[in-house]
């Protein structure tokens, strides 16, 4: 039987999460940062844990994903909320029941703090995430996300 762990991120673990950050960015082509920009943008977030934190998921000592957990007030929860904004694990490490386990964890920190919901948005041709998320327990909402770049770091 392998070892599964899941724990939250520290500030000793930069260096290994840039890695999987860099993984699931270039598999879903998503928008390309220096290491630097993304090295400060973890920083930020380990000195300031009120506003996010980064689960890991670890399998024999190797890290094979990772969460992006952050608080966004909303009016319409009338509270923070929980805003699941990445999750990535890796191919050799899924269908493993680990990202099952980390949106599990998710919810429960988000629970624990007094959190009433988890959001999370997915490509809208991104099929098997949104078949996982409905396996979960996630209900799709009847929304489009729209996004405009106007400043700060490319």
């Amino acid at each position: 039987m392998t070892s599964k762990t899941l724990r939250w991120a520290t500030a000793k673990d930069m260096e290994a999460v840039l890695p999987l950050l860099e993984e699931y960015h270039r598999q879903e082509g998503l928008r390309k940062h220096s290491k630097e920009r993304i090295r400060a943008v973890l920083e930020d977030l380990f000195d300031s844990p009120h506003r996010g934190k980064v689960l890991l998921a670890e399998a024999e000592s190797e890290l094979v994903g990772y969460a992006l957990v952050v608080r966004r007030p909303s009016f319409e929860w009338a509270s923070e909320v929980a805003v699941l904004d990445e999750i990535f694990v890796k191919g050799k490490a899924r269908d493993r029941g680990i990202g099952r386990r980390m949106i599990s964890y998710v919810e429960e920190y988000a629970a624990s703090e007094g959190l009433p919901a988890v959001t999370l948005e997915v490509g809208a041709k991104n099929f098997d995430a949104k078949e996982f998320y409905r396996s979960v327990g996630f209900d799709r909402v009847d929304r489009e996300i729209y996004a405009r770049t106007v400043g700060g770091p490319r």
